[in-house]
């Protein structure tokens, strides 16, 4: 991949080297190419070529007395690094260190094929020591291929931001299983507990991305089905993308029901006309009985138990309190709430299916991420966040006092009790479900524009908020008065009733074509279990006899079998709009967990033909396990059918 100054090329003209590879890296990553540009190189490393045959740029640690690479042969050194590890099946290759690119290089010309690689990424957080590596050779082609890519620089704390959305492009996280560490031993000398929390980092990235496909085709089942059940109220509310933008520039307070809102929950008295006000489903009471109407309340979570966190009121009582849920939720919750309702859709595909646009977000795990994600499509700015704690209090509460569930509904658990930096600079004890929620204010946080002010006074520092005090917020923030309601109500009036009946015709219809197309699915299921079976002695063959058939022969066999399993694959989940759109939602935890097994099974051979010949056996219980799914996604769409 990349190309190295050997003997002749120490008269070479480095500028032109350092310039050639700044250019390519600014094609590529440009706000890295700028922080490279920027970087000064103070002689903490300092250049000399290795005393080998053939020389090549090494590097001096200066106040270590250490070279990078060994003295007289880097090359052969790394050369020996890598045949100790185990690379086979490195589907991901992660690099701990990017030195001068030898590990790079090496790996990218002579590992690919052998390793099954499909990605190569490097851990830097050394920007001069990078620059050091651009500066002596030309390493254009390793950072400018499509399949490398560089974390150069970067604070520990924002690595889990970046190494999610780097998981979820191109689909990623499937080669979870298939994920190879290479290492330096400078590397590691050098930034050994770095490298150690980009690990951390990328665990706690794999397990957020897996928990947003669901935990499992029946919890995703319940979603669907309730989503169904709620098609009247979907079809005969407004959605929240008729607000989109209408409080451009206006301050929102997203309340939660963290034990800190104790502090501070009197100051909202008031602010009804300063700032809009969305309150988690848990709040809504804490509010109501101080006689502070929300302006929006949020509710994510599919459980009867949110009934009891927004039932006992009357229709007056919630006159232009908007119920801004996603209709997962169970249909008693909407029957619960007797004030109006605004449909805001997740980012699932089965909204997308229906073809009634109403808003898609792409909302956290929680209600009070959802209500963040609401505030931001409005437009508001900025968005000032109280009792959003994510940690237990003090003295081991877990919620605000008021809630309808007490303030001890999560004990504080031996087995799962974290240690988070705090608001006020001290520790704060979490839970792994917090952890997730808070994890996801970074996400969110990335792309969010304007400015996240945390006044929760208390509980976790979210990364990328200002933590100010809820008072100097509204010294600060909060003085220019407005009329949310009658914004909301005047936008909300562009919701014409009299299509209503159309959009009925439109999903009954869709909904009869994906039942008829599920019966399709069942037989193409039908087809693949027969013809994977009719494989089965050829592919057992193939695995236990490979070695004694012409490698020609076997490829030719094996590309046959994989054409038609494949081609069946693609069927199953391509063949009809619907699948992708109703079906997948239900079944992609299965296919993604089925992905990451087969992507792991080339680590059981010492060759790819039989490991794709083993991988094609396991499409029998694929084509199996896709029917079953395929009968449990069938009863809804009846029932659904039936109330149509």
């Amino acid at each position: 991949m990349a190309q190295f100054v050997t003997t002749k090329g120490f008269q070479a003209d480095f500028q032109a080297i350092y310039q050639k590879n700044l250019t390519a890296l600014s094609n590529i990553e440009p706000d890295l190419a700028a922080r490279v540009a920027a970087c000064p190189l103070t002689g903490k490393y300092r250049m000399a070529p290795s005393k080998g045959k053939v020389p090549v740029p090494n590097i001096k640690i200066v106040d270590k007395g250490v070279f990078y690479y060994d003295e007289t042969d880097p090359f052969s050194e790394v050369n020996k690094e890598l045949r100790s590890l185990n690379l086979k099946n490195a589907q991901i290759a992660i690099f701990f260190g990017f030195g001068l690119g030898y590990q790079g290089h090496i790996f990218g010309n002579q590992w690919v094929n052998k390793a099954n690689n499909r990605f190569m990424l490097f851990f830097e957080p050394d920007l001069e020591l990078f620059k050091a590596a651009l500066t002596y050779n030309d390493m254009a082609p390793l950072i400018t291929h499509p399949n490398v890519k560089l974390i150069v620089g970067v604070q520990p704390e924002d690595l889990y931001a970046i190494l999610y959305n780097y998981l979820l492009e191109h689909n990623r996280y499937l080669l979870l299983r298939a994920v190879k560490i290479v290492h330096h031993k400078t590397a590691l000398l050098l930034n050994r507990d770095y490298y150690q929390q980009a690990y951390k980092s990328l665990q706690e990235a794999a397990l957020q991305v897996i928990l947003l496909f669901g935990n499992s085709p029946q919890d995703s089942l319940v979603g669907v089905a309730n989503a169904l059940a709620n098609l009247k109220i979907i079809l005969e509310n407004p959605g929240i993308n008729l607000l989109y933008d209408k409080f451009k520039g206006k301050p929102a307070i997203v309340v939660a029901t963290g034990p800190s809102l104790n502090k501070n929950k009197h100051l909202l008295k008031g602010l009804e006309h300063r700032a809009l006000i969305v309150s988690a489903d848990a709040s809504l009471k804490i509010l109501m009985e101080m006689g502070v109407k929300p302006h929006l309340v949020t509710a994510l979570e599919r459980v009867p138990e949110v009934v009891k966190l927004i039932d006992g009121f009357t229709a007056e009582d919630l006159a232009e309190v908007y119920f801004a849920a996603c209709p997962i939720i169970l249909p008693e919750v909407y029957a619960a709430y007797p004030g109006p309702k605004i449909m805001v859709y997740r980012n699932f595909n089965h909204f997308k299916w229906l073809e009634t646009d109403k808003g898609i977000l792409n909302i956290g795990p929680s209600a009070g991420n959802m209500a963040f994600k609401v505030a931001e499509a409005l437009g508001c700015d900025p968005i000032i966040l109280i009792g959003q704690d994510l940690a237990y209090g003090r003295e081991g509460t877990s919620h605000a006092q008021g809630t309808p569930y007490g303030e001890h509904q999560l004990t504080e658990d031996d087995n799962d009790i974290l240690e988070v930096p705090g608001n006020d600079g001290l520790p704060v004890k979490t839970n792994s479900t917090w952890l997730q929620f808070l994890k996801h204010y970074r996400i969110d946080l990335e792309t969010y524009q304007g400015a996240c002010l945390n006044c929760t006074e208390g509980g976790a520092y979210i990364q990328g908020a200002r933590v100010m005090t809820f008072q100097s917020a509204i010294d600060h923030y909060l003085q220019e008065e407005f009329d949310p309601r009658r914004v909301i109500r005047v936008n909300l009036n562009s919701f014409i009733t009299g299509k209503i009946k159309d959009d009925w015709a439109k999903v009954y219809g869709i909904i009869t074509e994906t039942r008829r197309a599920m019966t399709d699915l069942l037989s193409s299921c039908q087809e693949g279990t027969a013809l994977v079976k009719q494989a089965e002695p050829e592919l057992s063959r193939i695995i236990d006899k490979y070695k004694e058939i012409k490698p020609r022969k076997l490829e030719k066999k094996l590309q046959a079998w994989e054409s038609k399993i494949y081609g069946l694959r693609l069927k199953c989940i391509h063949a009809h709009p619907s699948y992708e759109l109703f079906f997948m939602h239900i079944a992609q935890s299965y296919i993604i967990n089925f992905d990451m097994e087969t992507n792991m099974i080339p680590e059981k051979y010492d060759d790819l033909l039989p490991a794709r010949a083993a991988i094609l056996l396991r499409y029998q219980e694929w084509f199996k396990t896709i029917s079953e799914l395929g009968l449990m996604s069938i009863e809804p769409l009846d029932r659904a059918i039936l109330d149509l």
